[in-house]
């Protein structure tokens, strides 16, 4: 039975990954943490790809779970903001990244003080538009229920709102019932058409 956002953004993520082609996958986990999402994208790129996760916090616990795994070879790993992505990731990948994950919030059982911001996460998702291929998929975890979670929530959903149809589609899932406290939220974007853009 489902029962947490993460896991349905896995399944959405894993079914759009896996039907695309097999070589040269790039995936980028925008919030490491612990590094669940980021094994989850190693498991899904296959041993020719390659994801980049960032985090500001210590990522030791996520590299260690991936040599464990025997994924460390398809992960990099980068010390930094995520709204610093576009600087970070190899030109070769500007524009054929075919999945990005945000799980916003803190980290859990981390420093609750340490969260994700409206201001940086706009920013990352900005970079993340130009970062994402044709056919590419972006999930964003929002969490409300905690100090500063509403008004990131709701700059995110502004952002994605003012995405233009003709190139995105945006799908947002929520659980309504049966759910203690303020229960997270998940938007999903669809990348489509961005090889006919025009500059």
């Amino acid at each position: 039975m489902m029962t947490k956002i993460t896991e349905l953004a896995h399944l959405l993520v894993r079914s759009h990954l896996l039907a695309q082609p097999h070589e040269h996958r790039f995936a980028i986990d925008a919030t490491v943490g612990n590094g669940f999402d980021t094994i989850f994208l190693a498991d899904c790129v296959g041993a020719s790809g390659m994801v980049y996760g960032f985090d500001i916090q210590n990522m030791s616990a996520a590299r260690t779970e991936a040599v464990r795994r025997g994924v460390a070879e398809r992960i990099t790993l980068i010390q930094a903001g995520h709204e610093t992505m576009l600087a970070h990731i190899p030109t070769k990948a500007h524009g054929e990244v075919q999945a990005i994950m945000f799980n916003l919030g803190y980290l859990p059982r981390g420093d609750k003080h340490i969260t994700t911001t409206s201001t940086t996460t706009i920013l990352a998702l900005e970079q993340s538009l130009a970062l994402l291929a044709d056919g590419g998929i972006l999930t964003i975890a929002c969490y409300l229920g905690h100090p500063g979670g509403q008004e990131e929530t709701e700059a995110v959903f502004s952002f994605v709102n003012a995405l233009p149809t003709e190139h995105y589609r945006v799908l947002h899932s929520r659980y309504v019932n049966h759910q203690r406290g303020v229960p997270p939220e998940l938007i999903a974007v669809y990348s489509f058409g961005k090889t006919h853009r025009h500059s």
